[in-house]
């Protein structure tokens, strides 16, 4: 029986609802059944992935390919209660070369997300993760060759409440972002990359109207604070705010179509007058349309103000475009198609940063603890600015990877 209040909730698009899709839907014979601990249930796996990549620099000046296998330990605890929800993550990456020992690296994370429900259609949820990183090897980050890859820490936290009063639904809800740069050593000489680490502060307050069963309009206001830790002097200083209003669509009744589009403004401020202000169009798209039970088409759109990875320059706008594909074959094969394109544009300079790939991956599931990933990746990276044409470059990447799931 459904109580008037999960009505409600429904009208105005409950993003807690089960999906019906290709890529999310449940499949009992296929499914990691989990390891039962007290109220909880863990789901431990271990994968191995063995990969070529004809570019490891992604750079077109030193073109090395090379083979590497990574491995991926990982486990997850989920509560079992009737009523809220609590979920823990660990995982770590080793990747290890055959032959440029100097790429080897280790990344890993920690985090938790959780939910609790006051009652009369109200929610508090939060997540929050530490990990340790590195800025993959062709991105705007990547600033170092001929040293290991950029690494760095990263604490993240998220806190939204959540309130649904008849058709009107409220979030308001807060994010934070620590970001701390390690050194590195270049031909012996330290490399202190300090000057990168920064803070980040973001609060939001939504409102969304439920226009019809299924689809809410919602209008939603942003403010962000951007603080480096460290200014290198005379450098200018690179401190930031911005104030953001979007307007826009939710989805979600059915699995036909779910997810949400907005326009809005954007102005952004920075501490140091050197810096002239920015401002104009924000978007924001993220849909899911399964035309049928068996193909899920995702749509991505986005636009952000993203830190500069050097000294002198205030940042970079950055819209990312993507389209990925989930198709069944069979019960237990699942194809994923899929393309991106990013372009950055650095604000005060006419330089332009364009990315682009293109990848075909299946995943075959094998048994309830057996599942096996394939994948050929194509990217590029195309930087306008004449001092950095050795970093264009062209990279392919094949992999195979195979996972157990205790």
């Amino acid at each position: 029986m459904v109580s008037p209040g999960q009505v409600l909730a429904q009208q105005i698009v409950d993003t807690r609802m089960e999906n019906d899709t290709a890529a999310s839907r449940l499949r009992p014979e296929y499914d990691q059944p989990g390891v039962p601990a007290g109220s909880f249930l863990l789901y431990p796996t271990l994968s191995a992935e063995a990969a070529y990549n004809d570019n490891i620099y992604a750079r077109s000046d030193i073109k090395q390919g090379d083979a590497s296998i990574t491995v991926r330990p990982q486990v997850t605890a989920r509560s079992q209660w009737l009523h809220n929800e609590l979920n823990v993550n660990a995982s770590a990456q080793v990747d290890r070369y055959a032959k440029h020992t100097s790429e080897n690296v280790e990344t890993g994370q920690v985090g938790f997300n959780g939910r609790y429900d006051f009652g009369g259609e109200m929610a508090l949820s939060a997540d929050a993760m530490v990990s340790s990183n590195i800025e993959p090897r062709g991105s705007s980050g990547d600033t170092l060759f001929g040293a290991k890859p950029v690494a760095y820490g990263q604490v993240t936290a998220d806190l939204k409440l959540d309130k649904a009063i008849s058709k009107t639904r409220v979030t308001v809800s807060g994010h934070v972002d620590r970001y701390r740069y390690k050194p590195r050593e270049l031909d012996g000489v330290p490399i202190d990359l300090s000057y990168r680490d920064f803070n980040y502060i973001e609060g939001k307050a939504r409102v969304a109207q439920a226009v019809s069963p299924g689809v809410a309009a919602y209008l939603e206001v942003e403010l962000d604070n951007n603080v480096y830790a460290h200014p290198a002097p005379g450098t200018g200083q690179r401190d930031s705010t911005q104030y953001a209003a979007l307007a826009g669509v939710t989805f979600g009744i059915n699995r036909l179509l779910q997810g949400e589009a907005a326009l809005g403004y954007f102005h952004r401020n920075f501490r140091d007058g050197a810096f002239a202000p920015v401002s104009g169009l924000d978007y924001n798209l993220s849909l899911a349309w399964s035309p049928t039970r068996l193909t899920t088409i995702n749509f991505a759109a986005d636009k952000a103000f993203q830190r500069a990875p050097m000294l002198g320059i205030a940042g970079f706008e950055q819209q990312d475009f993507a389209i990925n594909v989930t198709h069944e074959v069979l019960r237990n094969v699942l194809l994923r198609p899929g393309v991106a394109y990013t372009v950055a544009d650095y604000v005060g300079s006419p330089f332009r940063d364009r990315f682009g790939s293109a990848q075909f991956g299946a995943t075959w599931l094998l048994s309830q603890h057996w599942k096996m990933d394939a994948s050929a990746a194509h990217r590029l990276g195309r930087y306008s600015d004449p001092t950095l044409s050795a970093r264009n470059f062209n990279q392919n990447r094949v992999s195979v990877a195979l996972t157990y799931r205790f």
